[in-house]
């Protein structure tokens, strides 16, 4: 196969019709080279594909995420109900019967005489 320098478009034209089937050849025209109908198909058909791919992709992980999302939803309400319980549990336990019964319990005595410290020292107001 021998190399051909195509220094202008007619020298190229040229060529073609002398080989016969000038149409079948692409010219070269000012170092552009004219695509056919077909490359252009082939082109739009992959770009076409391409975007299809990247489109299913966002899809999918927009849809996952959603489910991801709904299962922290979900959990963040079942800890709001049990710190609910929660709370409601440490407010029966510090009411005065609850300490009563804990005293009982224990064998604790109540107090027979209280005594305060009184200190006038200004270290004591702070």
């Amino acid at each position: 196969m021998s190399k051909v320098l195509v220094l202008n478009g007619s020298f190229s034209r040229a060529v073609a019709r002398k080989r016969g089937g000038g149409s079948k050849l692409k010219s070269v025209r000012g170092g552009k080279v004219n695509i056919g109908l077909t490359t252009y198909v082939f082109v739009l058909s992959g770009l076409a594909f391409l975007l299809g791919a990247v489109y299913l992709y966002q899809v999918n992980d927009i849809s996952t995420k959603g489910f991801e999302v709904r299962e922290v939803e979900n959990k963040i309400q079942d800890l709001k109900k049990e710190n609910k319980k929660m709370q409601i549990e440490e407010v029966e336990l510090r009411s005065l019967e609850n300490i009563e019964k804990a005293k009982e319990e224990l064998n604790l005595v109540n107090p027979v005489s209280v005594s305060y410290l009184e200190i006038k020292s200004p270290m004591a107001m702070k």
